[in-house]
């Protein structure tokens, strides 16, 4: 039942593709479609601000549409902020 459930939402849903950052802006997450599967995979990609324009990645994991929505839903929930620092990320 919970299989089949997960496969008719991941259906509706789309991978996020967003930017987030946290509230003190010493760390930036990016969720990026997967280019062979977008509307059902993709990556999670945190990064460490150190300066204004250096990062340092901390880890890069792929997550499929579900886990990545409600991964975005607990980040809004927890204060992170939308950023347009995504095509800056790389």
């Amino acid at each position: 039942m919970r299989l089949l459930t997960e496969l008719r939402y991941s259906q509706i849903l789309m991978y996020p593709k967003i930017a987030l950052i946290n509230k003190i802006r010493s760390s930036l997450v990016v969720f990026e479609r997967d280019l062979n599967n977008p509307l059902n995979e993709g990556f999670i990609i945190f990064w460490e601000i150190i300066q204004s324009n250096n990062k340092k990645l901390i880890f890069k994991k792929r997550l499929t549409t579900i886990r990545a929505q409600k991964k975005l839903n607990r980040l809004q929930e927890e204060g992170w902020l939308k950023t347009n620092k995504l095509d800056q990320a790389a």
